[in-house]
């Protein structure tokens, strides 16, 4: 988009308070239909926009109206990819999750679970919208990404992501998720 500024939001990590204080203090106005940007301006998120905070269900409203109204962009985010894998079963296992149910990522993962309700309706369509959000922005003048730029990766992620760039395949979310292939790292 030629003329358009914008401005990063990185981690917000379901802290909707501060985020709607970021917006506000960068001049997005609240409406009914949601936040509008400064002309010219257009939010980028950097993922990882639950885990930990007690909002996360209002920061993913925000974000996803924001993309949805075309006055934002999102990637995934670490938080999100796991989130992937913490709701996605093995192909060889109907009872193993991609990402493991240990201590340590249910402690993680807990906080959103409890907030959205683990296995319900919303959870199932936030895992699904999650697919959706690239791992990458190329907007030409500056390149968006979470936490990586390496470009044999970007080029093995933008011909894997999917068919039409849009959205996560199941084939390359196990793929991630299997240690040692080209996808995981």
């Amino acid at each position: 988009m030629s003329g358009v500024s914008y401005d990063v939001i990185g981690d917000v990590h379901g802290y909707a308070v501060k985020l709607e204080a970021l917006l506000r203090r960068l001049g997005y106005v609240e409406k009914a239909s949601g936040w509008l940007p400064p002309q010219g301006r257009q939010a980028v998120f950097l993922g990882d926009l639950i885990d930990r905070g007690p909002e996360q269900a209002k920061v993913i409203h925000i974000v996803r109206s924001m993309v949805d109204a075309g006055h934002a962009r999102c990637i995934m985010g670490n938080h999100e990819f796991n989130a992937l894998g913490y709701a996605t079963w093995r192909l060889d296992s109907s009872d193993e999750t991609l990402r493991s149910h240990s201590p340590k990522n249910v402690a993680q993962h807990a906080e959103f679970l409890r907030q959205i309700g683990e296995g319900s309706l919303r959870h199932r369509e936030l895992v699904e919208w999650f697919k959706t959000l690239p791992p990458l922005l190329d907007l030409g003048g500056i390149r968006a990404v979470h936490a990586w730029w390496h470009e044999p990766y970007v080029e093995l992620v933008a011909a894997r992501f999917s068919r039409d760039g849009q959205v996560m395949d199941d084939e390359f979310l196990h793929d991630a998720f299997e240690r040692g292939s080209p996808a995981a790292h």
